[in-house]
């Protein structure tokens, strides 16, 4: 489908949930505002769950693609979570329903996505937040969904005012570089795709044509591009002089589905350095892009067998990260075990696992669910690090000739894509 939906699942909050705060180890009762935008986010997960459940039952895309425009509680939710923000502004609740808007803004893929006004009320809302802890992991989230410009100024604010915590400027700084070249990803991404379209591509989703022309009238000038893309160069070469010491923050959720969450000193620690973050984002710059050789990996299996990607030169190879939970990187298995038995000798497939307990991965290996090469990262590994891995599942396709083919890629589009490169 052209327009994207959040899939969720309905779940019971219990409201005597303790929370930790990050000066207090001690845990204390959630608050009633803590409580009610918990609720809230519950709501807006059944409201998702009851619309796709309705929306599987329509079998003619057109018609569900109608359905999903007259039904989307997105617009409801929220005026509701912007509502509540600002009767809680200040507040931690309200921190975390700024948080929702921007998490239902990530999600867009249609450029008339009700959620992307949401994120704007939001990416204002946020300076007055400016000190939180918790900031860096809602700002993150800019690099994802449809190119909102308003995003740039909010990181420019918290990269440039003296008064927000070093901590927050820092990693504003690096959320900018790496929010630029998105931008300048997706605009690439748009001219391909229109490129391809009009070369007689059969279209990936049901109005494809149109929902592409309708972003490309609303892109970014070239030379504003081009200026985002310079800067964005300039200040991750600037971290490799860095000494700072400042880490990503790290997180623990409330519930189950995190709608409530607070710094965690103690995972901060194991958290990478944000000058890390911005030498990954730099090495796939100028390692990862398509068309470039690709680096050697060289990493042992969970199989105890060493493994190189300079030793499957003559061979496609398919490198994808993954973890234990994650839906999408899941259903991609049953594609990658047809792809292994239909190309044999001609393809490896390679899954990079990100899960925090090695025996998550092993167990996987060892039921039969990942039947090819597997490499335990560990969270936040240096693997996934160093690729500058943004999302689950990251999926690169590396040619028989060593070079990146691509990057992105799933379903049918990945096994034509295989079938291409193996003839």
């Amino acid at each position: 489908m052209g327009r994207y939906y959040v899939v969720v699942a309905v779940c019971t909050i219990f409201i005597s949930v303790s929370v930790v705060s990050a000066t207090d180890a001690k845990p204390r009762p959630l608050s009633k505002s803590e409580a009610e935008i918990i609720s809230l986010n519950e709501e807006l997960y059944a409201a998702y769950d009851r619309l796709h459940m309705r929306a599987d039952k329509i079998t003619e895309v057109a018609e569900q693609e109608k359905f999903y425009a007259e039904n989307d509680p997105t617009p409801k939710f929220v005026d509701r979570l912007i509502e509540f923000e600002r009767s809680h502004h200040g507040t931690h609740a309200g921190l975390m329903a700024a948080r929702r808007l921007v998490l239902l803004g990530a999600g867009g893929g249609d450029p008339d996505y009700p959620g992307d006004a949401g994120r704007r009320y939001a990416l204002k809302a946020l300076r007055d937040y400016a000190n939180a802890a918790e900031l860096p992991e809602i700002i993150r989230h800019l690099a994802y969904g449809n190119v909102e410009p308003e995003s740039e100024p909010l990181l420019r604010y918290l990269m440039n005012d003296p008064e927000v915590r070093d901590e927050n400027r820092l990693f504003a700084k690096y959320m900018l570089a790496r929010w630029s070249l998105t931008v300048r990803n997706i605009h690439e991404n748009w001219e391909r795709w229109s490129q391809e379209l009009a070369a007689g591509r059969e279209p990936r989703f049901f109005k494809e044509k149109e929902t592409l022309a309708k972003k490309q009238a609303k892109a970014l000038p070239p030379q504003k591009l081009s200026a985002l893309e310079r800067e964005a160069l300039e200040i991750l070469l600037s971290f490799k002089t860095s000494k700072s010491d400042v880490r990503q923050p790290g997180i623990k959720g409330v519930d189950e589905h995190w709608h409530l969450i607070y710094f965690d000193p103690d995972k901060t620690k194991t958290m990478p350095l944000v000058k890390e973050l911005a030498a990954g984002l730099l090495f796939k710059e100028q390692h990862l892009r398509e068309g470039k050789p690709a680096p050697d990996l060289i990493l042992q299996l969970v199989s105890g067998e060493d493994w190189s990607l300079a030793d499957q030169r003559g061979k496609t190879v398919i490198i994808q990260f993954s973890f234990k939970g994650c839906g999408p990187c899941e259903a991609m298995y049953p594609d990658l075990r047809e792809l292994a038995a239909a190309h044999k000798e001609k393809l490896a497939i390679l899954s990079i696992l990100v899960d925090e307990k090695k025996a998550d991965t092993t167990d996987a290996v060892n039921s039969g669910k990942l039947a090819w090469n597997v490499h335990w990262d560990g969270d936040r590994g240096p693997i996934a690090t160093q690729w500058a891995v943004p999302s689950f599942p990251t999926v690169y396709v590396i040619g028989p000739d060593g070079r990146i083919v691509s990057n992105g890629l799933r379903g049918n589009q990945l096994k034509a894509k295989i079938a291409e490169l193996t003839r």
